[in-house]
C-alpha cells in the first residue's frame, strides 16, 4: 500500500521507472545475456564484489547452477573470479572491464533516458541530480536485494 504522501508523484515514477529498465532489459538482452545473468551483472555492478552464495541467493537457484551462471560470465569476459585471501574455498567476484562497460553502455544508450535528460534545462538537470544524490544517500541505509528483504540499517 502506497502511503499518501507518495501518491501523487508515483504515477510519474512508475512510467519513468518502467521504461528505463525496458530500454536496458532490451539492451542487456541483445547481448545475449540472460536475465539470471543480467541480475548477476548488476548486482556485482552495485555492490563492487560479492561471493558466487549471493548470486545464488540473488538468482533464487542453487549453488551450483550460480557457479555455471559465474562460470559464463567469467568465459565471456564479463566477471573476474578470484580467490578470498581469508578463506581460500570462498570466490569473490568483480565486474572486469568489459563487463563495466557492458553496464555503463547499457544505461548510456537508453534514448528514451537521453531524450528525458535532453529535454531539461541547466537548471531542471541539477534539481533532478540533487534529487537522485538524496534517493542515493537514503538508499545507504538498506540492506542489499540479495535477501529478499529491504531492512533499516542501525
Amino acid at each position: 500500500m502506497t502511503s499518501p504522501h507518495l501518491a501523487p508523484s508515483h504515477a510519474g515514477l512508475e512510467l519513468i521507472l518502467g521504461r528505463i529498465i525496458q530500454d536496458f532489459m532490451r539492451y542487456m538482452k541483445q547481448t545475449g545475456l540472460s536475465t539470471p545473468q543480467i541480475n548477476a551483472l548488476l548486482h556485482i555492478y552495485h555492490a563492487g564484489e560479492c561471493q558466487v552464495s549471493d548470486i545464488s541467493t540473488l538468482t533464487d537457484v542453487s549453488p551450483a547452477a550460480a557457479s555455471q551462471l559465474v562460470e559464463r560470465l567469467v568465459q565471456q569476459n564479463l566477471v573476474e573470479r578470484t580467490e578470498d585471501p581469508q578463506n581460500r574455498r570462498t570466490k569473490i567476484l568483480r565486474l572486469s572491464d568489459q563487463g563495466m562497460a557492458l553496464i555503463r553502455n547499457g544505461v548510456f544508450s537508453n534514448h528514451f533516458l537521453m531524450d528525458i535528460l535532453a529535454s531539461l534545462n541547466d537548471e531542471q538537470r541539477q534539481t533532478l541530480q540533487d534529487a537522485f544524490d538524496i534517493l542515493a544517500q537514503a538508499a545507504q541505509h538498506f540492506h542489499s536485494p540479495t535477501d529478499g528483504v529491504v531492512h533499516r540499517k542501525g
